[in-house]
């Protein structure tokens, strides 16, 4: 979910000290920071919406002085019910080495109590290749779809599934429902391949700068990523933290704010990247623009 103020006219390029199959894998980690940027930043509200309300935001994920990512996430919110849409697409030089996409759908049921998951669906396009994953829950219980093959992972990804998850927009829901503050918090998610906890720490209150599109106060907060099951955790691959600054990017009237990330930065596998917001819209526009 993250775009720059100003266009980047530098690239990296193969050389001696970093072969084209190294620069090949840094774009693949960095489609895969934009996923978990998908999975931070969709929607936070502080409060129930008993009206409709809608917001559109795009955002810039670099890996240096190139841009390899951008993110386009449009949200809908009617009575009790949230409804998300969302686009990442990798852009520039970064396309000849990694041609990939994603687009992401989901709804929550907001109410009373906690947001509640409903459905989510992504598709990830890689070349010529689409895989579709879908989630649906029903009385509390979630399934997913295509079916993990192999057998052990399985199994412990089923146990993992016990209790209370959720998937990512529902997960950015309820860190946004503890309070008017989006951390503390913590929560275990599933995206149809993974069970993770992200937890979040409040790092203080500050001022964005930078590239981001938005220079008023931000809330500070440190994100850890954690493997609980699914391929990630039978690799070993360890957590990950990120520094994210969340901010009242919206109104949505009767004093109920929309807070949203609006810069991001971190390592992933060694990669530093950083993201940030690059336009705010106030209706929930066509992700596919």
């Amino acid at each position: 979910m993250f775009l720059p103020a100003a266009d980047h006219t530098l690239a990296i390029e193969p050389g001696d000290d970093m072969p084209e199959q190294d620069i090949s894998g840094r774009i693949r980690t960095m489609n895969k920071a934009s996923l978990c940027l998908l999975a931070l930043g969709l929607v936070v509200f502080g409060t129930p919406v008993a009206q409709a309300a809608g917001v559109t935001v795009s955002y810039n994920v670099d890996i240096g002085p190139m841009t390899v990512t951008v993110v386009k996430v449009a949200i809908d919110v009617s009575g009790e019910q949230a409804h998300a849409k969302a686009r990442i697409k990798t852009v520039g030089m970064s396309r000849v080495f990694s041609e990939f996409g994603a687009t992401a759908e989901a709804e929550t049921r907001l109410g009373q109590s906690a947001p509640a998951p409903v459905s989510y669906k992504i598709s990830r396009d890689q070349s010529d290749m689409r895989k579709v994953t879908t989630l649906s829950w029903a009385g509390g219980a979630v399934s997913y779809d295509p079916p993990i093959k192999n057998a052990e992972r399985k199994a412990r990804l089923d146990e993992a599934l016990a209790g209370d998850v959720v998937d990512p927009v529902t997960a950015v829901l309820r860190m946004g429902m503890v309070a008017t503050n989006p951390c503390p918090s913590a929560q275990k998610v599933f995206d149809g391949r993974e069970v993770f906890e992200l937890t979040l720490t409040d790092k203080g209150m500050g001022k964005a700068d930078g590239d981001s599109a938005w220079h008023g106060k931000v809330q500070r907060c440190s994100v850890r990523w954690e493997p609980i099951a699914g391929r990630s955790k039978d690799k070993g691959v360890p957590g990950d933290s990120y520094d994210v600054s969340f901010a009242p990017v919206a109104d949505l009237g009767d004093g109920r704010q929309l807070w949203l990330p609006v810069d991001m930065s971190g390592s992933l596998k060694g990669l530093g990247f950083r993201g940030y917001l690059t336009k705010v819209s106030n209706k929930p526009d066509n992700v596919a623009d």
